[in-house]
């Protein structure tokens, strides 16, 4: 992501601007290598600083934080030294990923005397570094491996020092820039990362929207030098925002990056922008993680049952031949008087008018043979009735999968799985534990849309294909589903009574063949009928329909996001 020096500036502006001046009042250590301030300004910030390895931030937040009952070593320390210090100043080492939080408290006798808290955002190495004003460690969050030769040791009693300056480009320097550039024969995509300091690669795919990287023309220079001002501008404009990609955070850019696709969310700063971007995030990592328990036992189901399937229909046409083995039977006893002890019974065969060899067993009468071919018989008829039944049971339940399986696939919100597990509990997919608790429904939450002024739901799993075709349409209201494949029920509240319009119904068979097995085709048959017309057969699984009058449209899938209400 974008988390680079440039970013981390104007976090560090929007910090300065809320918080110094402030008093610390509480300290928190929910995680190892993560606190959380209590900061009060005329009113209450928290500033969250995590020095994890795969998301060390540093911004304000609104969530509800923990607060473990044995408060960790580290946060010890800092609620000795800092509670109730001042906020003096919150300054960037420049065009560094460090931080630093100048503190002003009173020790025990009275006296004020300065502290300072040192964040350092540098992925697996990030540290959180507590020290006095002359930047002499008293402590930090994390104790990393020291090289004795490093000029950079952090423990206590060490000073502190910061980072050695690097041998790069600071980023709006422009005559340096054109000067380099001038000189660089290189892809440049490659190579600024490189070159310019504290800047990332996604940075510069912005700055380089559009522009070819391997044109080293004067012209295309300037152009370059341009997009570092352009994008100097942007950040001090700021429209913070959260991109994401089929409804996974994946980027928070500091201003709406032009080479960034997908689905935007605007923020008024770029601390909300990221701690919504943590907090989004947090939440598709767990919904992915229960998605993916509740996918594989689906899966595991789907595999099952075509695996019965296949030996259910294989028994079936092998009980096909039965009426041989009664026939065998029959010519046997019709023909007593040719039956020797040979191992097999050449005679007519009155059923088709040929010849036919009936093998015998030779240790057994020719009653008792002709009574085996007709257990034979028997059995094998007994064997096609029950497979039958089993084919058409399981074929049934295949079917009911493939539907819950296509339900996953549009499933974004926890309540949306609970109600597809709780389907997979009542096929004794999931056994869950007897408890004297009255079990609480998920709440169903159709997709609602408003495609000029009427409401079309769109049912995301069985419960709500249920809900919206059978409890919230009317009879008025149009129903529509793809044809012959899986997908959503989709509803059309006619409430204004009349003919609902053309482009309402094509939007809605668009977004119905969007939510269907059938989303990344094209001309995908759509019928649609009144509600009125659609009935659930007895003893039918959860969102199984019918229905008899009916007409097409033919249309390409669009989820039509613009139109969801939220």
């Amino acid at each position: 992501m974008a988390y680079d020096a440039l970013t981390l500036s104007v976090l560090k502006d929007e910090l300065k601007e809320a918080l110094t001046g402030g008093k610390i009042s509480k300290i928190y250590q929910p995680e190892r290598d993560e606190i959380v301030l209590f900061v009060f300004n005329k009113q209450t910030y928290k500033l969250l600083i995590s020095a994890n390895a795969n998301v060390n931030r540093i911004h304000l937040t609104d969530r509800p934080t923990d607060n473990p009952k044995t408060a960790p070593s580290f946060c010890m320390l800092l609620r000795k030294h800092v509670t109730n210090a001042t906020i003096t100043d919150i300054t960037q080492m420049p065009y560094e990923r460090v931080l630093e939080l100048a503190l002003q408290v009173n020790d025990e006798l009275g006296y004020r005397k300065d502290m300072k808290l040192i964040f350092e955002l540098t992925g697996k190495t990030s540290n959180i570094i507590l020290t006095d004003g002359n930047y002499t460690v008293y402590d930090s969050i994390k104790h990393l491996p020291q090289d004795l030769d490093s000029k950079r040791i952090i423990m206590a009693g060490a000073k502190y020092s910061f980072f050695p300056p690097q041998d790069k480009i600071y980023p709006f320097d422009y005559p340096k820039v054109r000067e380099f550039l001038s000189h660089c024969n290189t892809p440049l995509r490659k190579t600024l990362p490189e070159v310019l300091l504290g800047v990332s690669q996604a940075t510069v795919n912005e700055i380089l929207y559009g522009i070819d990287e391997n044109d080293h023309s004067i012209v295309n220079h300037s152009l370059v030098v341009d997009r570092l001002a352009m994008y100097q501008a942007n950040l001090a404009n700021k429209k913070p925002n959260v991109v994401l990609q089929d409804g996974t955070p994946v980027e928070v850019c500091p201003f709406n990056y032009q080479s960034k696709k997908g689905e935007k969310i605007f923020y008024s700063t770029l601390n909300a922008a990221h701690d919504n971007y943590y907090y989004l995030l947090d939440k598709a990592q767990r919904f992915n993680s229960k998605a993916k328990s509740v996918s594989t036992i689906v899966k595991n189901a789907i595999s099952r049952t075509e695996k019965k399937l296949a030996i259910q229909r294989q028994s079936v046409l092998e009980a096909e031949s039965r009426e041989t083995y009664k026939q065998y039977g029959d010519l046997i006893l019709s023909n007593l008087w040719q039956v020797g002890k040979t191992d097999t019974l050449v005679c007519f065969n009155y059923y088709d008018n040929t010849e036919v060899k009936i093998p015998l067993d030779k240790t057994l009468t020719p009653q008792q043979n002709a009574q085996a071919y007709y257990k034979k018989y028997r059995k094998l008829k007994s064997s096609a009735e029950h497979n039958g039944r089993l084919v058409e049971e399981n074929t049934a339940l295949l079917e009911y999968l493939l539907t819950i399986k296509q339900s996953l696939k549009h499933s974004t919100e926890t309540e949306d799985l609970q109600q597809i597990r709780d389907e997979l509990v009542e096929l004794g997919l999931i056994r869950e534990k007897q408890t004297s608790k009255k079990k609480v429904d998920a709440p169903v939450k159709p997709l609602c849309y408003d495609i000029g002024g009427y409401l079309v739901y769109v049912g995301k799993n069985n419960a709500q294909n249920n809900f919206v075709t059978f409890k919230l349409a009317r009879s008025a209201d149009l129903w529509l589903h793809t044809q012959k494949i899986h997908s959503s029920h989709v509803v059309i509240v006619n409430d204004k009574g009349g003919d609902i319009p053309d482009d309402v119904i094509v939007a809605a068979a668009e977004i119905c063949a969007y939510y269907s097995q059938a989303s990344g085709g094209s001309k995908i048959p759509v019928d649609y009928t009144q509600r009125c017309n659609v009935k659930k057969p007895n003893k039918a699984p959860l969102g199984f329909a019918v229905y008899n009058v009916y007409q097409t449209v033919l249309v390409n899938p669009d989820r039509h996001v613009l139109q969801l209400k939220q």
